[in-house]
């Protein structure tokens, strides 16, 4: 993957489209004493051009995200509602769909991943705390054929019952059969990242840097796999794209910042000049 092959993959934005054509999506994030994760899965998502975004967050922490991100469109949760997702019906109005960055004090944070997987038909993108409750019940993986988990090695540990030394022993088979044992596409975290997908496709990533071995990068991964996935008709190629972008906006910031340091929300300033430069490209008859 390179710059040129991601400008291609990327679809065009019409010039007479409206907020609501050019990727829609929802995510179910963050809780309390995790407001971060599901402002990170925000940035994520508006570092891939998609327009319109709906964000369910607890009412206790929704101050502290809307203040961060003020263009989404916000359905605080009560907490005293279990159904409060089911009643918004936001699942019928989006592109794609981000579960479980943060998510992990949230007291309906099972009911809200098993609603999603049974009656969503949009790619659905579990990340982190959804990922331990698959772990927990591997029935859900059966719910749905549209599903991308996105676990990082001790993640991945604990999905798969194997020990850290086995798994990167062997990390491309292992990986490429439990996406095809469990019918998902799945993106294994780490340095060089790889995404496998059901039919036994594999992308192995080359880029990103050691500064992306943080906590909250992971969160903004998932926000762009949610984000491309709203835009693409290719669901396995939106994921790689979005893998390689992750990778590759923080390699261009640490042409400028130091690796220890790099402060991830300045994401979307990088993103906004790979776009540009897209755009200029494009313009120009280079793409």
């Amino acid at each position: 993957m390179n710059k040129e092959q991601f400008y291609n993959d990327y679809p065009l934005r019409k010039p007479d489209s409206c907020k609501f054509d050019n990727g829609r999506v929802l995510f179910v994030s963050g809780s309390y004493g995790m407001a971060g994760a599901a402002i990170l899965n925000l940035l994520g998502v508006r570092c891939t051009g998609a327009s319109y975004i709906h964000s369910v967050v607890p009412k206790d922490i929704y101050p502290i995200v809307a203040s961060n991100e003020p263009t989404v469109v916000y359905h605080p949760d009560s907490l005293d509602d279990e159904k409060h997702l089911k009643k918004l019906g936001l699942i019928l109005k989006v592109d794609s769909i981000g579960i479980g960055s943060g998510l992990n004090n949230h007291p309906y944070r099972m009911n809200y991943l098993r609603y999603i997987l049974e009656e969503a038909d949009v790619p659905i993108i579990a990340d982190a705390c959804a990922i331990d409750l698959l772990k927990d019940d591997p029935t859900m993986f059966e719910l749905n054929k549209k599903l991308i988990i996105t676990p990082h090695l001790g993640e991945f540990m604990r999905l798969s019952g194997l020990n850290k030394e086995k798994i990167n022993n062997d990390r491309e088979n292992i990986a490429s059969s439990f996406a095809r044992e469990k019918n998902v596409i799945l993106v294994l975290k780490g340095p060089k990242t790889i995404v496998c997908s059901p039919e036994g496709k594999i992308y192995r990533n080359n880029s990103g840097n050691e500064a992306l071995a943080r906590a909250g990068s992971g969160d903004i991964l998932t926000g762009m796999i949610s984000g491309l996935c709203s835009l693409y008709d290719d669901i396995f190629q939106a994921v790689c794209d979005a893998v390689w972008l992750h990778g590759y906006l923080c390699d261009k910031a640490c042409e400028e910042h130091s690796r220890e340091v790099f402060d991830l929300m300045k994401y979307n300033e990088y993103a906004d000049h790979f776009f540009l430069e897209m755009d200029k490209s494009r313009s120009e008859g280079g793409i």
